[in-house]
């Protein structure tokens, strides 16, 4: 009995040993190529840009349980954020884990970052030992993908797409699929479940491969399990991804759709795919002058559609995995003897990057998906990712033939050249390690906080969009408060936001009295995002001096001894409105609608209003309509439908709207004007 105890315990921690060591040898890395480059993991990792965007996330969880609603921004009313869907919930669930046991939001973001490393390298680690690659070479390996350029380049900037730890799980299962062994049915729910609860993108490719493996079994042995089996997780995934999605939906369902939130162009797909040039080339700045120099050639020179898809390269050892990948779909047979099992693997293998590529590379199946179907996934370049596991485990495959007695240490220098490969002061840019300048904003905010008094409310020039717009710079300080509220982070064209824009446009004396009258107590202007002659306007109404931030990229102006010697008061509006349904705005006054539209209503009082409603419409042909209606408005939400039959009448796409979506028609009527009286 005793000798049966130990046996278990020892063939525990054989099991086990690996994945502690993949854990300690990733969280010492990654650590200590932040000490390297001096970055400091007790203040953010990245206080700009989109980094913003998810820190506000951790701010809201923090303070209200969840990511999508926090009421100290998007003033006058709330931010609610579900225009802009995450299905990241294993994410989110993890970031609110850490919010919990004690860490504040930006702790709990860095945290989460940092963790993203040994679970990737967990992930990936149990992946390819199933696969059936010895343990030392997959631990090594499994280590090398948690470290791609790819999990610093995109960093805290796109937080969740460095939580690539489901992608291995996913080839996994497109692997035993194509192998005509799928997994039992507690992996394939447990997998779905991880699947369409990491990101829409990597759900998307992951049910791509997924279908590309069930694909391969089927045309080398026709038979019903293995569509049955695929369509059984495929299926599974959709409907875990539909719950994720849920309360998005429901929130669309009560206030109407909001096609100006996250329109995309069909030409996206090509503007942000995959360039094999960038998978197999290093990345900018690297360790070693010879590839720095190939690298800068191909920039200088050769590079066009430049943007985010650079953050694709595969490093050294999965590039090698990537090409051989490549020779093997052309020729298929090696130079060298392989067993049948490994050859048979290497046909999955290149199968799975060939569809991939064919996918996502620059005028390839995603632009025609996305010009002809739905150009929702733009950045198809994010399937690099996938590429590179791929890559890694033919690596693997290959490496594990060497029947040397050192090939643990074979395995060390191979895991310590790709780390000095693949981390270099080029791929950790987007991490700052100016500690000074974050620590002046802290103290800035601090003293408005101070200035401003409690139950502040501070309005935020110049307008912005949020997330995606120069509200991101203005949430900088926002964020760093905690009893004040700010007009920043207002969702996108909805009624808090639209009311912003309204208000903006007027003079600036007028602005600054409906602010005061909203209850507005201070200004916040970025004045290196706003038009100097404006800024000058203000300063010489309030005729005060600002406070001004260290780097005097940010003016405060306290409001309240400006409205007491106007005699300004606070009268609240009791209705705000924004049009939503088949709408698009053009950003100055008019909304182009296609069939129908809905000005949606919120109430903020506990009373019915009665207000008088007229719209100005404009009609193909140059006939305008004027509609003029008393409309009895309930407390809460309500809205009003407004539906055109033109027939096959219709304005030609308008240039005045930057990005139209195709997929919903043309418009055929124009809201020009409204008024709520």
């Amino acid at each position: 009995m005793a000798q049966t105890l130990k046996n278990l315990k020892s063939n525990y921690l054989n099991a086990t040993a690996p994945y502690f060591i993949a854990t300690f040898l990733s969280l010492v890395i990654v650590l200590t190529a932040f000490r390297i480059f001096h970055i400091h993991p007790s203040l953010p990792l990245n206080y700009t840009g989109d980094a913003i965007v998810h820190y506000n996330f951790a701010k809201n969880i923090e303070q209200t349980g969840w990511w999508a609603t926090n009421p100290h921004f998007g003033a006058p009313i709330t931010q609610t954020l579900w225009d802009f869907p995450l299905t990241e919930t294993v994410h989110l669930l993890l970031i609110k884990f850490l919010i919990t046991i004690g860490l504040n939001w930006y702790q709990s973001v860095n945290a989460f970052y940092i963790l993203t490393f040994p679970l990737t390298a967990i992930a990936s680690l149990y992946v390819m030992r199933r696969m059936g690659i010895k343990t030392v070479v997959a631990l090594s390996l499994s280590i090398i993908y948690a470290f791609v350029p790819y999990h610093f380049l995109r960093g805290v900037n796109h937080l969740f797409l460095s939580g690539y730890f489901v992608v291995p799980l996913a080839v996994f299962v497109a692997y035993r699929l194509a192998s005509n062994n799928p997994l039992r049915l507690l992996e394939l729910v447990v997998t779905a479940v991880l699947i369409a609860s990491c990101g829409a993108y990597y759900t998307f490719f992951s049910a791509l491969l997924i279908g590309t493996g069930a694909a391969l079994a089927f045309v080398k042995q026709p038979n019903k399990k293995i569509l049955v089996e695929s369509f059984k997780i495929l299926g599974m995934i959709l409907i875990f991804f539909c719950l994720n999605f849920l309360p998005s939906f429901i929130y669309t369902q009560r206030f109407g759709a909001n096609y100006n939130a996250t329109v995309r162009q069909a030409s996206e797909a090509e503007l942000y795919g995959l360039k094999i040039a960038q998978l197999v080339l290093p990345f900018e700045d690297h360790n070693l002058d010879i590839f720095n120099k190939i690298q800068k050639r191909y920039i200088n020179f050769g590079s066009v559609l430049t943007n985010e898809n650079q953050t694709a390269a595969l490093g050294l050892t999965a590039t090698i995995g990537f090409l051989l990948l490549l020779a093997w779909i052309v020729f298929r047979q090696p130079a060298f003897k392989l067993e049948k099992e490994v050859s048979e693997k290497l046909d999955i293998l290149s199968s799975l990057n060939l569809a991939a590529i064919l996918f996502a590379t620059v005028g390839g199946v995603a632009s025609l998906l996305s010009t002809y179907i739905n150009p929702t996934f733009r950045s198809v370049n994010r399937i690099s990712i996938y590429i590179a596991f791929i890559s890694l485990v033919a690596v693997g495959f290959l490496l594990q033939r060497i029947k040397s007695q050192k090939l643990t240490i074979i395995m060390c220098f191979v895991l310590s050249f790709a780390i000095f490969d693949q981390v270099s002061r080029g791929v950790m840019r987007n991490f700052t390690n100016n500690t000074g300048e974050y620590l002046a904003l802290v103290e800035y905010a601090r003293v408005i906080e101070k200035t401003a008094g409690t139950n502040a409310k501070i309005f935020t020039l110049p307008f912005g969009q949020y997330p995606e717009g120069v509200d991101k710079s203005l949430l900088r300080v926002a964020l760093l408060t905690e009893n004040i509220s700010w007009s920043t982070g207002a969702e996108k064209w909805r009624a808090a936001n639209f009311w912003q824009h309204r208000v903006y446009k007027l003079e600036t004396k007028a602005f600054l009295e409906k602010i005061i009258n909203e209850g507005f107590t201070g200004l916040l202007i970025n004045v290196k995002e706003l038009d100097p002659a404006k800024v000058t306007e203000i300063e010489q109404e309030l005729s005060v001096m600002p406070m001004q931030d260290l780097r005097k990229e940010y003016f405060f102006y306290d409001l309240r001894s400006y409205a007491s010697a106007k005699n300004i008061s606070y009268i609240q509006t009791e209705i705000f409105y924004y049009v939503s349904g088949n709408c698009l705005y053009d950003h100055t006054s008019s909304f182009y609608c296609v069939r129908n539209g809905r000005i949606e209503f919120e109430n903020v009082t506990d009373r019915k209003v009665v207000k008088s409603l007229r719209v100005e419409i404009e009609l193909p042909g140059g006939k305008t309509e004027e509609l003029s209606v008393d409309v009895t408005i309930p407390s809460g939400t309500s809205r009003y439908q407004i539906s055109k039959d033109t027939q096959s009448k219709v304005f030609p796409i308008p240039s005045a709207v930057p990005i139209w979506p195709l997929n919903i028609g043309y418009p055929n009527f124009i809201i020009r004007n409204i008024e709520l009286l």
